[in-house]
């Protein structure tokens, strides 16, 4: 028999759910512009001004998403991340609702939602508009259109994941394993198999395939580059997997871990007569275990915890209620929220730019967040490659474009090169679908080489010579510090024929 009371978001009167979602979103969008872009940022921006059924290394949500907020917030940095800071708010949301659908009262619900809203990389993802943010959003809906399904029967909450599990797809193809471990989950849980052998859930998975073929479009006229983008990921997986387990642990917080464990555990032993609640929990474990033995990056199955979160404030209510009924004494709920209201001291300077960008020389936070010093100093990045470019006698300018090695090096440029004098459209990189947007024009015969292989730059023009060595003036380790620039002139072969050599899908 199916839970009487259905599915619903907080109501207006779980006030503490609504200011500990208002909180997150505040602290957000207070620390929004603390240090600069991130590269991926700098990247989407560019893509979004060359609209496409998809990229060579994502499909087109985030660009154009990037695109829209450039417009609507007059190309400001705290105005792009309005729409991350608001999907921390809808996730946080998500986890209460989960937690009062699972049989939650007040308490249980704030400490769902205050364990999404400290959990470390929610935070720190929903500081930056990149792929990983719609990703994880994407996720939560799909989850809570499926416990809807589990908790009344409806068979439109099906539709409901499959419009959710499309536009997520359209961010970051790394939904398909939630939707792998859904799949396994319901086909090892009989009770939930039930509510999905019909008509609704093929009406769902196309929904998904209408939603999600413009990149698989795009990946296919080009040959699928994205494999390329896949293969190069591969080569860290070793490491993945060493780092993955204790990763979780840092990435959910000191006092979480044992939330979402013991959300799991609930998930499993929660007092349903048809058990259906455990295709959830074999969902959960599966997505764990998958990415760890893929050797996926630890936080690619980030989007789970809102559920587990959910399932384990639940227990500790209900053990907490029982036990008080029983005159014993319990761990509480109220505990738990100070737990991770304490870990979160530790969690949030991890997770956002809460210290001086300074301070990341000496106290290197990066390792754990490595976006962190990679949203430092590209203004002062792109004035020095524009002072190369502007030093340049008259006659060589003239003929002469900025190639950089990686993507964020060029949307940089994109973004701050007016400041600093640079002509217009003489900005390339052989990175991604920055490659598809060149070559340079013929009458470019020269460059500016930054973060280039000397090598291949000898073999292609006539002279190269070194011009400095960049440094970030704080000191801080990132994959901009030490990069060199060099000036290369007199190009030996069309760039109908060079260009390709600097293609670079990674």
């Amino acid at each position: 028999m199916l839970a009487k009371e259905s599915f619903r978001a907080p109501s207006a009167h779980d006030t503490g759910v609504w200011a500990i979602a208002l909180g997150a979103v505040t602290l957000e969008m207070a620390l929004s512009a603390r240090y600069g872009y991130h590269r991926d940022e700098l990247y989407f921006l560019v893509a979004g001004q060359h609209p496409a059924l998809g990229y060579v290394d994502q499909p087109a949500l985030a660009p154009l998403v990037a695109r829209a907020s450039s417009v609507l917030f007059a190309n400001s940095l705290t105005g792009l991340r309005v729409i991350p800071a608001l999907l921390l708010g809808w996730q946080i949301l998500v986890s209460s609702s989960l937690a009062r659908m699972l049989g939650g009262e007040a308490r249980a619900r704030r400490v769902a939602a205050l364990a999404t809203a400290l959990c470390g990389e929610y935070l720190a993802t929903a500081h930056l508009l990149t792929t990983t943010v719609f990703d994880f959003a994407a996720w939560a809906g799909v989850l809570w259109a499926i416990a809807h399904l589990l908790d009344d029967g409806r068979r439109r909450w099906m539709v409901a994941a499959g419009i959710f599990a499309g536009v997520g797809l359209d961010a970051k193809w790394n939904i398909g394993f939630l939707l792998i471990a859904l799949i396994v989950g319901f086909s090892l849980s009989p009770a939930a198999r039930r509510l999905v052998a019909n008509r609704s859930t093929w009406f769902a998975l196309a929904i998904v395939a209408v939603l999600g073929w413009p990149d698989f479009a795009f990946q296919a006229l080009h040959g699928w580059p994205n494999l390329s983008v896949f293969h190069s990921l591969q080569s860290a997986a070793g490491h993945n997997r060493a780092v993955y387990w204790p990763a979780q642990i840092v990435y959910t917080g000191v006092a979480s871990t044992p939330l979402w464990i013991g959300g799991l555990r609930h998930l499993w032993k929660r007092d349903v007569p048809d058990r259906r609640w455990r295709a959830l929990a074999l969902t959960s474990v599966f997505v764990l275990v998958l990415q760890f033995v893929l050797g996926g990056k630890p936080y690619y199955s980030g989007g789970i915890f809102v559920l587990l979160f959910a399932a384990g404030a639940v227990g500790i209510e209900q053990r907490w209620l029982l036990r008080r009924a029983r005159g014993a004494t319990s761990f509480t709920p109220a505990s738990m929220m100070v737990a991770i209201a304490i870990s979160g001291i530790v969690t949030v300077p991890l997770a956002l730019p809460i210290l001086p960008a300074r301070v990341l020389h000496t106290v290197a936070l990066q390792k754990i967040n490595y976006d962190l010093a990679e949203t430092i100093a590209w203004p002062r990045e792109v004035g020095q490659i524009a002072a190369v470019f502007r030093a340049l006698p008259a006659s060589q300018r003239q003929h002469c474009a900025v190639v950089t090695g990686n993507y964020g090096e060029a949307g940089a440029l994109e973004r701050y090169g007016g400041q600093f004098a640079l002509p217009p459209g003489r900005v390339f990189s052989g990175a991604n679908s920055f490659w598809m947007w060149g070559p340079p024009p013929r009458w470019i015969t020269s460059i500016v080489a930054v973060n280039l292989d000397p090598v291949l730059l000898r073999r292609l023009f006539e002279h190269v010579r070194f011009s400095f060595q960049y440094r970030n003036g704080l000191g801080v380790a990132n994959d901009e510090q030490g990069v060199v620039v060099m000036v290369a002139s007199g190009l030996r072969m069309p760039w109908s024929r060079s260009w390709v050599r600097f293609r670079d899908y990674s």
